[in-house]
């Protein structure tokens, strides 16, 4: 593949945030390898950017767990295609 889907992404990110939370250590880059393209094996170099997003999902995350608030839809329905909320959005 030729990119990094950003959901690989910040799924790597937040194992970086428990790193850093578990082992008090710093974690500046992350890898990850896709063996459906021939083992092609990228390199994640985490911003500040990154970290914030992450832990803004996370809130979105327990939002949606303890007040029953659904992430709002994204204006390109194809990105619905596999949501799991896509049955329930209040905005469709």
């Amino acid at each position: 593949t030729e990119f990094t889907f950003n959901t690989h992404k910040l799924q790597s990110t937040l194992y970086a945030l428990l790193i850093h939370k578990n082992y008090n250590i710093p974690v500046y880059k992350g890898y990850i390898c896709y063996v459906r393209s021939k083992n092609i094996l990228k390199e994640i170099v985490y911003s500040n950017k990154d970290f914030e997003n992450a832990k803004s999902t996370i809130i979105e995350i327990f939002d949606i767990i303890l007040k029953g608030c659904f992430p709002k839809r994204t204006k390109y329905p194809n990105r619905c295609i596999d949501c799991s909320y896509r049955n329930i959005c209040t905005q469709i």
